[in-house]
């Protein structure tokens, strides 16, 4: 029986919704975060403060570090504990990469070494469009949005969706034990059609664009952002998934909901 759960980047996309609907469902939560605020601290540059995060936990809910090291540091967190179960967020379309490609590689440190594992293979979140850290103020103060996809379309998802499946993988009894789920929404939309519904919703037209990728001086980052678009444009994130329905029963948000309830966010400041 699930009793409590490590979930890392509690305080990102995923790892709130995860921590909420799992103190919801009568789980206790340890929040790991690398903030000095933290409830649990837990850095991917401090392997020294991993065994307090984890001693004694039942499940890891392991939001993947995006950085070049991400399969080395997610194999040694899995290596510490291989008998506690193991729920990645991963990417869509991670198995359709090639054995040595960064993402399959950190899939590959979690299936190799815990003994229990569910992948979440998720799309496009809606909440980039609300996060200042994203969309959300080229939006609101530019009307632009603004995404390198080639013309790629996305089967955008919600992170609440995401959450409830890590959920029931978490709190299970094995039931999803060595499954992969892809995780979308319930359409695919290219930027063009997400613009065009923001414009619909807000009553003024947002632009799309489609730049060129940048990694802001980043190599790595830069050859991260050219992959996905090269896996956009070849149509890798366009693939609708019924996954979301299945475990929980219930039809994934789409982007048009999302929008629609979160339109304040765009209006004037």
């Amino acid at each position: 029986m699930t009793r409590t759960v490590l979930v890392t980047g509690a305080r990102g996309k995923t790892g709130r919704e995860v921590a909420a609907q799992l103190l919801r469902s009568g789980i206790a939560v340890r929040a790991g975060s690398s903030a000095p605020s933290a409830e649990v601290r837990f850095d991917w540059d401090d392997p020294t403060g991993w065994p307090a995060a984890t001693d004694g936990v039942d499940a890891i809910y392991l939001v993947r570090p995006d950085r070049p090291d991400a399969p080395e540091l997610v194999g040694a967190l899995t290596r510490l504990h291989p008998g506690i179960p193991v729920v990645l967020l991963s990417e869509q379309g991670a198995d359709l990469l090639p054995p040595g490609h960064w993402a399959r590689r950190v899939e590959d440190a979690v299936t190799s070494r815990a003994s229990s594992w569910t992948l979440l293979r998720a799309s496009w979140f809606h909440q980039v469009l609300t996060d200042p850290r994203f969309y959300r103020d080229s939006i609101r103060d530019d009307s632009v949005l603004s995404l390198s996809t080639g013309g790629g379309a996305i089967a955008w998802v919600d992170t609440r969706d995401i959450a409830a499946v890590a959920v029931a993988a978490l709190a299970g009894h094995g039931e999803h034990a060595g499954r992969a789920y892809t995780l979308t929404g319930p359409a695919a939309l290219d930027v063009g059609t997400v613009a065009k519904e923001l414009s619909s919703r807000l009553g003024r037209t947002i632009h799309a664009e489609d730049p060129e990728v940048s990694g802001d001086g980043d190599p790595w980052m830069a050859e991260v952002l050219a992959d996905l678009r090269e896996r956009l444009v070849r149509g890798d994130f366009a693939t609708v998934s019924p996954a979301v329905e299945q475990v929980t029963g219930r039809s994934p948000i789409s982007i048009e909901e999302f929008i629609g309830a979160h339109a304040d966010e765009w209006g004037p400041r």
